[in-house]
């Protein structure tokens, strides 16, 4: 790998990070918003809401840009926009003003995470774009093992504005990188031969782009069943702290990292979808055993820990068959994968949210499985047609 390929590679994850961060960042700061702006718990939590919103609606209106224009154009005006929204969180002096720049830095990052992997799609090939794809996709694990305890830091050294302050300088650093080391790249195919509205229609014709956008949603949808309310069960079954629970969440961000770093060796071993099938499975399997497990700690953490690995295995895999589906329309593709991603998240804490009082954590872990499974049936239906 060369000098010029490993600052790509650099500057993609750093971009990827601190996009992944800012998700993840806000969790530990609702209740110090919620005392700032003198609001309730729900009120601040829907500073989340309109974030996700506006990155599950904004990307796929913006991913037909990706196919047509210079993404490294659109990657700046997208952290760009990060930017703003960062800078004006950190001002924010009503909870309405901190809505507004929470909802356009969801937009930033809805221009910029799918015209990322679409770069790589498109710069990479055969067995280097599984390694790649692995390696800037380890970023947003980073995030996730990170996120929570540095925003937690950061907040009681001073004040939650300092939070968005520091993601702000982050986003500045990460546009000089950008500028720096993405080149600049030209639409495969030329803006006055391709309408709008007909980049819509080429991704939804293709049965294989259908199939896969479903599995990454029903995939989504059985894990973050179990994700959002690990928390709540931990607490409750095993009586642990909230700094407990922390750390329980940032041993599996850890080890997603790992295996996301390291996906795309196991990626060219298997091909892509045998990893996504095979790790699809182990996770509905590792599922089943957080489910019955009531008394023991180590087995709680042994089975997340693996949960880990063969998610950070089979997502990677998964976004790498992705952005090959059509290589012309590589921003549309991905850009609808990451919106089918967020709706995943949205359908399993509103699934969730219903069955976990009625059938408790066991319960939702039975039914993640089956969500999980069923994405390995449709990933096996891609592969009869290849």
């Amino acid at each position: 790998m060369g000098l010029k390929v490993k600052l790509l590679v650099s500057g993609l994850f750093l971009i990827v990070f601190v996009i992944g961060a800012d998700s993840f960042i806000i969790a530990p700061l609702l209740p110090a918003i919620e005392r700032s702006f003198q609001i309730t718990v729900s009120q601040a939590a829907f500073s989340v809401s309109v974030y996700a919103f506006c990155y599950a609606v904004g990307a796929p209106l913006f991913g037909p840009f990706g196919d047509r224009y210079s993404r490294k154009r659109l990657l700046l005006i997208g952290i760009g926009f990060f930017l703003i929204g960062s800078l004006g969180c950190a001002l924010a002096v009503n909870v309405m003003s901190f809505y507004v720049f929470r909802a356009l830095a969801g937009i930033g990052a809805a221009l910029t995470l799918p015209n990322v992997w679409a770069l790589i799609g498109q710069t990479f090939h055969g067995q280097q774009l599984n390694l790649i794809m692995g390696i800037t996709m380890s970023a947003l694990s980073l995030s996730i093992a990170i996120g929570v305890p540095l925003g937690s830091g950061l907040a009681q050294l001073a004040n939650w504005h300092l939070v968005f302050w520091t993601s702000a300088v982050l986003a500045i650093g990460t546009l000089i990188c950008l500028w720096f080391v993405v080149p600049t790249s030209q639409p495969i195919v030329k803006p006055q031969r391709l309408t709008y509205l007909h980049s819509f229609k080429l991704v939804f014709k293709a049965q294989r782009t259908r199939l896969l956008l479903t599995t990454t949603l029903v995939w989504m949808l059985g894990f973050y069943l179990v994700y959002t309310f690990l928390g709540s069960y931990a607490i409750h079954q095993f009586r642990l702290s909230p700094f407990q629970v922390g750390g329980l969440f940032s041993l599996y961000g850890f080890s997603n990292f790992v295996a996301s770093f390291l996906s795309g060796y196991v990626s060219v071993k298997l091909g892509s979808l045998r990893a996504v099938q095979l790790n699809g499975g182990l996770s509905a399997l590792l599922i089943i055993g957080l489910a019955f497990n009531h008394q023991s700690m180590v087995w709680l953490a042994i089975c997340l820990v693996l949960l880990a690995f063969v998610q950070g295995f089979g997502v990677t895999a998964l976004n790498t068959v992705v952005v090959n589906l059509i290589p012309s329309q590589r921003s549309t593709v991905t850009a609808f994968n990451s919106s089918f991603l967020y709706l995943g998240l949205t359908l399993s804490s509103v699934l969730g949210g219903l069955l976990y009082t009625i059938i408790e954590f066991s319960g939702i872990c039975v039914v993640a499985s089956i969500a999980l499974l069923l994405a390995v049936v449709v990933t096996q239906l891609v592969v009869k047609q290849v």
